[in-house]
C-alpha cells in the first residue's frame, strides 16, 4: 500500500513533527511518504512542491489577506488556489493522509481534486470552521460560521462564512475519514455542522522511547545542553515550561503560569524553586517573574530537549486549548510527571494525581496547586514509573502504526466496495476562493 502525507512542512512545529514522526513509523509497515510546501528534513521519501515561486506567491498571499482581516488570533484564509492536486494525483498513492496543511499549501479546491482515498488528522479545528485554528469559545462553526468573533466580525456574510461554504462544497464531494489525537477534538469535530455524520476514530500521537527517555535528573542536569549551562545549585527544584511562542500565544497559558508562580512564591522552600522556559520569545522581552526564571529560546534538537524534560522536577502545560499535548507525552516519557488544564487535548495523556495532576480549566489557584502536589509528592519514583508505563502502553510508534495501517486498509476496502473512482474523479468542479473583502 502506498501512503501519501500532505502537510505544509515536516519539521518545525509540533503538528508538522507529529505528521513526519507518523511517516516514518509507518515506512516499517508500508509505502509512505510527504509531500510538503517546506522541507527541513534530510529524508528522500520527503518531496518538496513544486513550483517553489507559486509556492511562494501562495505563502505570501496568505499572509496579506490575513493582515487585511485584521484576526485577533491565527486564521488562515486559504486565498490562493494552488494546484496541489495534480502533483498529489501523478503519484498515485493509494490513500492520501491530510495533516497541517495551511499558510498558503492546500486550499479546499485542491482538496476536493485528489482521486485517492482521503484520511485527514486533525492537528487543530481549522478543517471545522470557517478559519480559525481554535474556536475558544465560539460555537458558530456548529453552524454556518459568520459573525466571526476571531476576525472581529459583525457581519453574518463575512470571510469566514465564505470560507465555510467553500469548504461544504469541497468536503461534500468526497468520502473524508477523519483521526482526532484526543476525545476534545473528536467531539468538536462531531459538533462541527462540516464534519456531523463524518466516521471519526481517535490516534494519538506518538514519540521516539529510544530519545525520549528517563535520563536520571542528576545525570540530565550535568549532561551538555541548556541545562548545565545556568550553572544551578544543589537541590534546586526545577518546573519546565514550553511552547512554540510561550509569550505571544495565549493560548499556551503562559500568563495563568506567572500567575500560579506568584502563589508559589510564597512557599518557605520558594528560594529552592526556579522556572526554565524554552520556546523563541520572537523579540519579546520577559516579564518580571515571581520565581527565578530562565528563558532558553528555541530547543530544536529532540535529544537536548528530552534533557530538558528529564531534568525538570515537573512539567507545566497549562494551555487553554490544544488538539494533543505533545509536550505532556514528550515529558511523561522521560519520567517526568504533567500538571496541566482537565481540558482539551492534555487531559487524554494526563491522569489525575497518576502521573500528575489534572487542574481544572483555567483556575490559577488549582493550578499551583498541581503544582505543589508534584513538588511535595512522598513517592516521585511512583509518579515517574506511572508516566513511564502510560506512553509504553498509549504513545509508542509500533502501536501508532499498526492503528493507522490497520484503519488504511478499512478506508481502502470501503472505497473499493462503493466503487470509488480513483482516477478521475467524477462531479461538477468546485468553485474557486471567493474574493477578500
Amino acid at each position: 500500500m502506498k501512503v501519501l502525507h500532505l502537510s505544509t512542512s515536516d519539521g518545525g512545529g509540533g503538528a508538522a513533527r507529529g505528521a513526519f514522526w507518523l511517516h516514518r513509523a509507518l515506512d516499517a509497515h508500508l509505502d509512505s511518504g510527504m509531500l510538503v510546501q517546506r522541507k527541513v528534513s534530510d529524508d528522500p521519501k520527503v518531496t518538496q512542491y513544486h513550483p517553489a515561486l507559486a509556492s511562494a506567491l501562495a505563502r505570501r498571499a496568505e499572509r496579506v489577506v490575513r493582515g487585511r482581516l485584521h484576526p485577533a488570533q491565527y486564521f488562515s484564509p486559504a486565498a490562493l488556489n494552488l494546484p496541489v492536486q495534480r502533483q498529489v494525483n501523478a503519484l498515485r498513492p493509494d490513500v492520501v493522509n491530510l495533516h497541517w496543511v495551511n499558510d498558503g499549501f492546500l486550499s479546499p479546491e485542491s482538496l476536493a481534486g485528489i482521486r485517492a482515498p482521503l484520511v485527514w488528522t486533525l492537528r487543530d479545528q481549522w478543517p471545522m470552521t470557517g478559519g480559525c485554528h481554535y474556536a475558544q469559545d465560539c460555537t458558530r462553526f456548529e453552524g454556518e460560521c459568520g459573525h466571526c468573533p476571531a476576525l472581529g466580525s459583525t457581519r453574518p456574510g463575512d470571510y469566514s462564512r465564505r470560507l465555510h461554504r467553500r469548504k461544504s462544497r469541497a468536503w461534500n464531494r468526497r468520502p473524508l475519514t477523519l483521526v482526532a489525537l484526543s476525545h476534545w477534538l473528536a467531539d468538536e469535530a462531531r459538533r462541527s455542522s462540516l464534519f456531523a455524520g463524518r466516521r471519526t476514530v481517535v490516534i494519538p500521537n506518538a514519540l521516539d522511547t529510544a530519545v525520549f527517555r528517563p535520563l536520571g535528573r542528576e545525570a540530565a542536569r550535568a549532561a551538555p545542553g541548556p541545562l548545565a549551562d545556568l550553572g544551578l545549585a544543589a537541590g534546586q527544584r526545577l518546573i519546565l515550561f514550553g511552547a512554540m511562542s510561550p509569550l505571544s500565544d495565549t493560548r499556551k497559558g503562559f500568563t495563568e503560569l506567572r500567575r500560579a508562580a506568584e502563589v508559589l512564591a510564597r512557599r518557605p522552600d520558594a528560594h529552592g524553586l526556579e522556572l526554565v522556559v524554552f520556546g523563541p520569545l520572537h523579540g519579546q522581552t520577559p516579564p518580571p517573574m515571581a520565581l527565578k526564571t530562565h528563558f532558553l529560546g528555541s530547543v530544536d534538537d529532540d535529544h537536548a530537549l528530552a534533557t530538558l524534560y528529564a531534568g525538570a522536577d515537573l512539567t507545566v502545560m497549562p494551555s487553554l486549548e490544544e488538539a494533543f499535548g505533545k509536550v505532556a507525552m514528550e515529558s511523561l516519557a522521560c519520567g517526568t510527571p504533567v500538571v496541566c488544564f482537565d481540558s482539551s487535548g492534555p487531559a487524554d495523556i494526563v491522569d489525575h494525581r497518576v502521573n500528575g495532576y489534572l487542574a481544572r480549566h483555567g483556575d490559577v489557584a488549582d493550578l499551583a496547586a498541581g503544582i505543589a502536589f508534584l513538588l511535595d509528592h512522598p513517592q516521585p519514583r511512583a509518579l515517574a514509573g506511572a508516566a513511564l508505563a502510560k506512553v509504553t502502553a498509549q504513545y509508542t510508534f509500533n502501536r501508532q502504526a499498526q492503528m493507522y495501517s490497520d484503519l488504511y486498509a478499512q478506508v481502502l476496502e470501503e472505497a473499493r466496495w462503493a466503487g470509488q473512482p480513483s482516477w478521475p474523479v467524477s462531479g461538477p468542479p468546485v468553485s474557486g476562493p471567493e474574493k477578500t473583502p
